[in-house]
C-alpha cells in the first residue's frame, strides 16, 4: 500500500527523536543528577532522557566520538575527566578556557562546545541568601581550599574574581596545586595573593586564620576516609563549604556548631545543573522541580 507523500510528511513530524544527555564520570552511580534532569525534562514535556555515563579515560575518546554524531545530546562532566574533556571539545567557552575544566559539553552542528557551569553554580551557593547557600562575600577574606582538581578550579577562579585577599591550596598531588596556583595567576583576573601548603603541619595555622575553608575533594564521601585536618582547630568566625552533597559528611557536622556557618554542595549542584539545562535546551530550567527532585533523592 503506497501512501500520499503529503500522509508521509505528516507521519515523519508525528515520529519523536527521545534526545539523550548524560553525566560523564567514573564510578558515579550514586549520582542525583539523573533525577533532578529527568523530572525537569517531564516538567517541560521534553521528550529527552538523562543518564550516567560510566566511563573510564580510555574510553571518553569513543564517547565523545558518539556526542559528536549526535548520539548524544549534551553531557555533564564529572570527576575524573573534567580537565580531559578540554581536548575533545571543539569551541570552549573562554571562562572554561581560562578554569582549565569542563563540566558542561553542548552538541550544536556537529561541534562540541565546553562550558564550565561549577563557576556559577559554586559564586551562587557562596554568595546566595537562599536557603543553604552560605551567604558569604569573599572580598578581601582569606580562604583555604583542600583539592586542586576540576571542581577546586572553578571554585578558585570564582574566589579570585570575586576579589579574595589570600588563597592557600593543598592537595596530595603538589606538582597539581602547583600548576593550578601557576594558570590562575596567568589569568590576570584578580590580585589575590595564593600560596600552595605543602607542610602539613601548616595546616591549622592557615585554618586559624582563613574566614572560609573549601573541601573541594571527595574525601568524607566515606565513612572511612581519613579526617583532612584537626577539627579542633574550627574557630567561630570560620564558614566552611564541602562540595560534597550526597550527605551532611563529618566536616560540616564538626563545623555547624563552632564556625559561622557550614553548608554542603547541594545548591551548587542545583545551580550548575540549570545553567546547563538552559545550555542544551534553550529554556529557563525549572528551579524548584529540580531542588524538589534533589531532596526526594537525598531523602532515600
Amino acid at each position: 500500500m503506497r501512501y500520499p507523500l503529503c500522509a508521509i510528511r505528516k507521519m515523519r513530524m508525528k515520529v519523536k527523536i527521545m534526545k539523550t544527555y548524560g553525566l560523564l564520570g567514573r564510578n558515579i552511580n550514586y549520582s542525583l543528577s539523573p533525577a533532578m534532569h529527568n523530572a525537569a525534562f517531564r516538567a517541560l514535556g521534553l521528550d529527552a532522557e538523562y543518564k550516567i555515563f560510566d566511563i573510564p579515560e580510555s574510553g571518553i575518546s569513543g564517547f565523545f566520538s558518539d556526542l559528536k554524531q549526535g548520539k548524544i545530546s549534551g553531557c555533564n562532566v564529572t570527576i575524573p575527566h573534567k580537565e580531559k574533556t578540554l581536548e575533545f571539545v571543539d569551541e570552549c567557552h573562554n571562562l572554561a578556557k581560562d578554569i582549565g575544566a569542563v563540566n558542561t559539553v553542548v552538541t550544536k552542528a556537529a561541534k562540541l562546545h565546553g562550558y564550565n557551569t561549577d563557576y556559577q553554580g559554586f559564586v551562587k551557593a557562596l554568595t546566595g541568601k537562599n536557603e543553604n547557600d552560605l551567604d558569604f562575600n569573599p572580598k578581601g577574606k582569606e580562604i583555604f581550599v583542600f583539592g586542586a582538581g576540576g571542581a577546586s578550579r572553578a571554585v578558585i577562579f570564582g574566589l579570585v574574581t570575586l576579589g579574595a585577599k589570600k588563597i592557600a591550596i593543598v592537595d596530595i598531588d603538589e606538582a597539581k596545586a602547583e600548576e593550578l596556583a601557576s594558570s590562575v595567576i596567568k589569568t590576570h583576573v584578580g590580585n589575590s595573593l595564593i600560596t600552595v601548603v605543602k607542610d602539613r603541619t601548616k595546616y591549622e595555622e592557615f585554618i586559624s586564620k582563613s574566614d572560609l575553608l573549601i573541601n573541594a575533594t571527595p574525601c568524607g564521601v566515606e565513612e572511612k576516609d581519613p579526617t583532612l585536618f584537626d577539627y579542633r582547630y574550627i574557630h567561630e568566625k570560620l564558614h566552611v563549604f564541602d562540595l560534597i552533597y550526597t550527605k551532611e559528611t563529618r566536616l560540616v557536622k564538626e563545623a555547624r556548631p563552632r564556625s559561622g556557618k557550614s553548608i554542603n554542595g547541594l545548591n551548587m549542584l542545583l545551580y550548575q545543573a540549570t545553567e546547563a539545562f538552559t545550555l542544551w535546551t534553550g529554556m529557563p530550567a525549572p528551579l524548584e522541580v529540580m531542588q524538589k527532585a534533589l531532596r526526594e533523592g537525598i531523602d532515600k
